[in-house]
């Protein structure tokens, strides 16, 4: 049996961090929207009173989420766009499945 340590804990933590942060990056230079990535709360609504996205926006990151990471969104798999940590989630569980 492996032992998880704090160390451990710590680095899939900061690897998280730093991909909600790449995440919240590409968004905001995809769509041109004037906000700093690191005022954008990881909770944060993608639509509505979040980001604003609108369908287009959707299609954009659609894309984005493909070539950047290999992983599909289909239409029934809305509920990743629920926050950006949403959208991490479903891109980190995307890929260890594959």
């Amino acid at each position: 049996m492996s032992t998880v340590t704090f160390e451990d804990i710590r680095t899939q933590a900061e690897a998280r961090l730093e991909k909600n942060m790449k995440v919240k990056s590409m968004i905001i230079d995809r769509l041109g929207l004037e906000v700093e990535p690191a005022v954008v709360s990881d909770n944060q609504p993608l639509f509505g009173r979040g980001l604003e996205m609108d369908s287009l926006d959707t299609l954009e990151i659609v894309v984005m989420v493909n070539n950047e990471f290999d992983v599909l969104i289909s239409d029934d798999d809305f509920e990743a766009f629920g926050s950006i940590n949403a959208l991490v989630d479903f891109i980190e569980d995307r890929e260890t499945a594959a």
